[in-house]
């Protein structure tokens, strides 16, 4: 939480806090006072130790009551303020203009029957009057909202719509435009380092929010005494400046965290909290965060599986070319791999490791591990193929060493 938003919550608790200590201490000095008249009335002979006693231990619970509840409503409160905070101009001039137009249908339907009952009354029996105007009133402001806020959608105000649409499509990230949601970014996906590679092609729309406690574990692991780890770190890093690099990007780098979500004991939990306060989605290569986000509604998008999705789909009678690299379990057998990392496993290829041949898919099998390819040796199209020091194959004029052919050469 950013200090402005954490000063303006403990000051929004103390308001409320005392103003429901004071009404409800005084509702209790008040019930506690006609308990004693009660009992006086019924001849209980009552000691002003008693009756003292009495108001005060009434003021108190009233007290305790107004402390027990207010954290809640605080809650509650600052919840509302949020929402309102993210509303377009709009919205915002929509529920303003709501609010008048209650206090003004409040005031048609029960102020002038008050003011001429007041003056017949002579302020006798305001209470209940009182008691029947407010919630009419709220009743009025609320309907009022509910109202405009629907029909500014439908209809187009004449001159003001028009200010107010291009004022909040301008100045507003959240107008009532089909709007993208926002993306949390976990750890695990900054330091697998294809969030920049995914965001750059264009395929990923709308803003990327990285919270400050994401951003804090992410230095602590760039920080580490393990080499491995902090090398883990640096890289994410890394990852997060070639983003802020990137123009199609939006990145918010925010410290405006909610007072629930700082109570969580973990960063995966501040993550799912957090997206469901800010309805968002979650970028994450954690399958434990990914499968418990899910359980409580949130949405998630995995690069893992987007890159499985993205991967060649192979179907039998299709011929493909792959490096033979090693003997396989069966006797006969040899296996290759495609670029994507498929296990390509060819029938009668053990006596061609080394060289590229063509092959002619028989099946693909799926599993839990991932995907495996068998095919039958067809022909060997190159031989001696090297492998560089990056790991790429190549053969000795440079070209890739792993294609597929759509018809036979």
């Amino acid at each position: 939480m950013g200090r402005w938003h954490e000063w303006a919550y403990r000051f929004l608790l103390i308001v409320i806090t005392s103003t429901l200590a004071i009404a409800l201490g005084s509702a209790g000095l008040a019930g506690g006072q006609s308990l004693i008249r009660y009992l006086a009335a019924r001849n209980f002979d009552l000691s002003e130790r008693d009756a003292l006693l009495i108001g005060l231990g009434f003021t108190i619970i009233g007290v305790l009551v107004a402390m027990l509840v207010s954290s809640y409503l605080t809650e509650k409160a600052y919840q509302i303020w949020e929402k309102v905070e993210k509303m377009s101009l709009a919205d915002k001039m929509a529920i303003l203009f709501g609010v008048l137009l209650g206090l003004a249908l409040t005031y048609l339907v029960s102020g002038i029957p008050l003011w001429v009952f007041l003056r017949k009354q002579q302020g006798m029996a305001v209470i209940p009057f009182l008691g029947l105007v407010v919630p009419i009133g709220v009743l009025l402001i609320a309907f009022s909202i509910h109202t405009l806020m629907k029909v500014r959608d439908v209809l187009s105000w004449p001159a003001i719509a028009q200010v107010l649409s291009s004022g909040a499509s301008a100045t507003a990230p959240n107008h009532r435009l089909p709007s993208v949601p926002d993306k949390l970014v976990d750890t695990s996906v900054i330091i697998d380092g294809r969030l920049a590679d995914v965001v750059k092609s264009g395929f990923l729309e709308g803003r990327l929010v990285i919270p400050s406690f994401v951003l804090n574990e992410l230095q602590s692991i760039a920080d580490s005494a393990d080499e491995l780890k902090r090398a883990r770190g640096q890289r994410g890093l890394a990852v997060l400046q070639d983003l802020k690099t990137v123009a199609a990007a939006a990145i918010e780098f925010t410290e405006d965290i909610p007072p629930e979500v700082h109570r969580a004991h973990s960063v995966d939990e501040k993550l799912i909290r957090l997206a469901k306060r800010r309805k968002a989605a979650i970028i994450t290569n954690d399958n434990n965060l990914q499968k418990l986000a899910r359980l409580q509604g949130v949405r998630v998008l995995s690069v893992n599986e987007l890159a499985t999705a993205l991967k060649p789909a192979v179907l039998p009678g299709e011929e493909l070319t792959v490096v033979i690299q090693r003997a396989g379990k069966e006797p006969n057998q040899g296996v290759g791999y495609l670029t994507d990392g498929t296990m390509v496993v060819v029938e009668r290829g053990r006596p061609h490791i080394g060289h590229e041949v063509r092959l002619k898919v028989t099946s693909v099998l799926q599993s839990t591990v991932g995907k495996m390819i068998f095919g039958e040796f067809q022909e060997v199209t190159r031989r001696n193929v090297a492998r560089s020091e990056s790991g790429d194959l190549f053969d000795d004029n440079g070209g890739s060493s792993s294609r597929r052919h759509g018809s036979k050469a």
